[in-house]
């Protein structure tokens, strides 16, 4: 494709709410929270409906620069080149995209309205806790899910056989520092509401880092190992062409 034609291409997908995408050699400037600039390469552009703009290269998962939905989008036809403006007007955020090749391009209206269905959330593990309270220890009994607090919601609230009233805390990833001092706020909180020191902290996550394994037993919590439970989505064990 040639770059006027290119041009006009992109004129009229941001204007008219298409999906694009375009394969091209092309260097890259940003200005916003920072500065950035991508020397010449072979990057795909990605224009969506929403007007969000992302620029990937031929490796890794993330774009190499984007910018998020309701950008302004403008073109500008300079000699040999083409120059794509992304400009967020709320976060002034502005990627420049310099185009001298453009190697395939295409464009279409795409509709889905569909939400993805997610599973292994962090109020997965809450409702297996509550069903399965044996994760957490022999002696664990469940009373609520999402105790609210001034700090935001308990996962998890029980008491021990021994009274101890109970705050569990669940992490789907490694829990950190910052996981700890939260389930020591809500611990705090808990003993202000119910007038008693008798209340301890529990973290539950598949993984714990070291620092926040020392901060748990320092201030007297312990952690449970929990993997957030999945719906299993994907067969695995489905046959492919080799098999056959």
């Amino acid at each position: 494709m040639d770059l006027s034609s290119f041009a006009s291409l992109v004129s009229f997908v941001s204007t008219h709410n298409e999906f694009f995408v375009a394969f091209v050699h092309c260097r890259i400037r940003y200005s916003g929270r920072a500065e950035a600039e991508l020397d010449w390469g072979d990057r795909m552009i990605v224009l969506k409906q929403d007007n969000a703009l992302l620029i990937h290269q031929p490796v890794n998962g993330n774009p190499i620069n984007y910018i998020k939905p309701g950008a302004h989008i403008s073109v500008f036809r300079e000699e040999g080149c083409v120059i794509i403006e992304g400009a967020h007007p709320q976060t002034n955020d502005v990627v420049l995209c310099e185009v001298s090749s453009v190697y395939d391009a295409m464009s279409r209206r795409l509709e889905d309205g569909r939400k993805q269905l997610l599973a292994g959330t962090e109020a997965d593990m809450s409702d297996y806790i509550r069903d399965n309270p044996q994760v957490i220890s022999s002696d664990f009994t469940p009373l609520s899910r999402e105790e609210h607090t001034k700090y935001g919601f308990i996962d998890v609230f029980g008491h021990d056989k021994q009274g101890t009233l109970v705050i569990v805390e669940c992490k789907r990833y490694a829990a950190s520092l910052a996981c700890v001092t939260q389930l020591r706020r809500y611990v705090e909180k808990m003993k202000e509401l119910r007038g008693t020191d008798n209340v301890t902290g529990v973290l539950a996550s598949p993984k714990i880092t070291p620092n926040a394994q020392a901060m748990l037993s320092d201030w007297g919590f312990s952690w449970a190992r929990v993997e957030p439970p999945k719906r299993l989505l994907i067969n695995r064990h489905q046959k492919t062409l080799a098999d056959w």
